[in-house]
């Protein structure tokens, strides 16, 4: 019995890394941390530079479906690594199967002159194909919105 134990507890303490590492979803701090990195990097690299980097598929802040995307004070989509078709659209009017228009609540709350905020809204999780609350947590710098979610579990 006590072999049979240290049997499993070894195995969980051996998986542990390997599920840290195979796209387990983001907690709220690391979807705050990687906004703020993204933020640092627009920062210290000016726009041109943050952007080209931020809309690539295998960049820096793209890591599977954990990325970060940038609107605009127009809701005009200005980096997209995992959807490029979408660049340069408007999507004030972009809603969520219950008609929740998360994009212009944000650009929204922005133009108030909140500097960071979450949202919610219902998103097909792409890990499960299941409809779930996606939450996204924004920053607003150099009128530009930075956004980077996760599912709520």
């Amino acid at each position: 019995m006590v072999r049979g134990m240290y049997a499993l507890l070894a195995a969980l303490l051996l998986a542990a890394p390997l599920a840290a590492n195979t796209g387990s979803v983001p907690s709220r701090n690391d979807v705050i941390a990687q906004v703020t990195k993204a933020v640092e990097f627009y920062r210290q690299y000016g726009r041109e530079r943050a952007l080209a980097e931020f809309n690539k598929r295998d960049g820096e802040f793209a890591q599977g479906m954990d990325y970060v995307d940038v609107h605009d004070l127009n809701g005009v989509c200005v980096a997209h690594p995992v959807s490029p078709e979408i660049v340069g659209q408007n999507r004030l009017g972009v809603a969520d199967m219950h008609g929740k228009k998360f994009i212009r609540e944000i650009v929204e709350a922005a133009r108030a002159q909140q500097v960071t905020g979450w949202v919610t809204y219902m998103r097909e999780n792409p890990n499960n194909g299941r409809i779930e609350h996606k939450i996204a947590y924004w920053a607003l710098h150099d009128g530009l919105i930075f956004k980077a979610g996760t599912y709520e579990q």
